[in-house]
C-alpha cells in the first residue's frame, strides 16, 4: 500500500502517502495532507499523488518562501544560464521590487 485516506471531520480527509524508509535511519516516512471535499474527491486526489510519485515529479510540500525561491533562482538559474548584464537586471527586479513585496508569501 502506497497510501490512504483517513477521514479527520465532516468533508474534511487526511491523505497519507508512504515515502518508503528513510536510509539512514530505516523508518517509515510518510507525507500527510489535508484534503476538504468528498471522499470520492480525496480518493481522486490520493491517485493523482501516487501517479506523481510513479512518474517522479512529485514535490514534497516545503515551508519555503517566495523571497528564498527567487534568491535560488537567481543563484542556480539566472547568473549560470542567461548574459551578466541580464543577470544584474533580474537581480535589481528581484531586490527592489518581488522580494519587498512578495516575499514572506509561502510557495504551496
Amino acid at each position: 500500500m502506497r497510501g490512504h485516506i483517513k477521514q479527520r471531520a465532516k468533508g474534511s480527509w487526511s491523505i497519507v502517502l508512504e515515502l518508503g524508509r528513510d536510509p539512514a535511519t530505516g523508518k517509515r516516512r510518510q507525507q500527510w495532507t489535508t484534503f476538504r471535499g468528498t471522499k470520492r474527491d480525496a480518493e481522486r486526489r490520493l491517485a493523482e499523488l501516487q501517479h506523481q510519485m510513479d512518474t517522479s515529479s512529485y514535490l514534497k510540500p516545503s515551508r519555503l518562501r517566495v523571497a528564498e525561491f527567487l534568491q535560488q533562482w537567481l543563484r542556480d538559474y539566472a547568473w549560470p544560464n542567461v548574459a551578466p548584464r541580464t543577470a544584474e537586471g533580474y537581480e535589481h527586479i528581484v531586490h527592489q521590487h518581488l522580494i519587498p513585496a512578495l516575499g514572506a508569501i509561502p510557495l504551496a
